[in-house]
């Protein structure tokens, strides 16, 4: 067996470890095994007990990746490194002081008017024009990851009480209220939906009445993006981001969006504050009489 098929089969078996052991989900192990594969290129030469942590993590600032992707990288290659220790694979500590400085650049935030724009793109004329337009309002009045819009089942809705019910990250659920402009989006959408007679119980369909992959969600956004003239920087994400920085300009408190959100932790939700203080200090000059 080649040096390099045991480090493949070590980052394998540290996957499967996830999976089984962990209950991560497969976009979590799947963004492991991404920054993985940059460490076994770069030893590929390398006896397996030798290993070279030290470098790779002391040259990261030359690859090509952004701030956010580089602290990434270190948090995957320490809980990889854990794993090899726990198997008596590698004898040494983790490499200490590589640090990554974040910035400070914010997510894109859409207006409340390219929110609309991007939605009322689509109408109820057929079964795709509608899935696309429910979907578009989907994941910004209900703040959803993408992940979460593609899992969603017909019975986690409930029309009658406005609600839909979400599994998020760690399998954690939670309930988000659906407002009157989703609710007409999706009546009207389940209208189409309900005459496929599908035995899919997703509630988002492909054309082949599949459950929904997130490569097709960001589809549909990068041509609604390109069709409206809005630049190549929108994402799914971004109607998450939206939805919540327009809450919070909207006077809701930092926990109910973390709610909302299904953050964890509120210090991940207040990336969000500096968005809306940058909002405040806007508004600030354009109308107080002493800016």
């Amino acid at each position: 067996m080649s040096k390099q098929s045991q480090i493949e089969e070590l980052v394998d078996s540290f996957l499967n470890y996830l999976f089984i052991q962990k209950g991560l989900s497969q976009n979590t192990i799947n963004s492991y095994k991404h920054d993985l594969k940059k460490f076994v290129d770069a030893n590929k030469t390398l006896d397996i007990k030798g290993l070279d942590f030290d470098s790779f993590l002391h040259n990261i600032n030359t690859l090509e990746l952004s701030p956010k992707s580089k602290q990434r990288l270190i948090s995957s290659l320490k809980q990889f490194h854990i794993y090899l220790s726990q198997l008596s694979v590698i004898d040494y500590e983790f490499p200490k002081g590589i640090r990554i400085k974040l910035g400070s650049s914010l997510p894109r935030v859409l207006s409340i008017n390219e929110v609309d724009s991007f939605i009322n793109f689509y109408d109820h004329s057929n079964f795709l024009n509608s899935r696309n337009k429910t979907i578009l309002d989907f994941l910004y009045s209900a703040g959803t990851r993408v992940s979460e819009l593609c899992n969603v089942e017909l019975s986690d809705i409930d029309l009658d009480d406005n609600f839909v019910q979400l599994k998020g990250k760690g399998s954690k659920y939670r309930i988000v209220p659906i407002g009157s402009l989703l609710r007409q989006n999706l009546t009207e959408y389940l209208t189409y939906r309900n005459k496929l007679k599908s035995i899919n119980s997703f509630l988002f369909l492909s054309k082949s009445h599949k459950q929904m992959e997130r490569t097709a969600v960001f589809r549909i956004i990068k041509k609604t993006t390109s069709n409206l003239g809005l630049g190549s920087d929108i994402h799914p994400h971004t109607f998450r981001h939206s939805a919540a920085t327009h809450m919070l300009e909207g006077g809701c408190d930092l926990r109910t969006v973390q709610e909302f959100l299904g953050h964890s932790s509120v210090s991940t939700t207040q990336i969000y504050t500096k968005i809306t203080k940058e909002f405040l200090e806007e508004a600030f000059i354009e109308s107080h009489p002493r800016s």
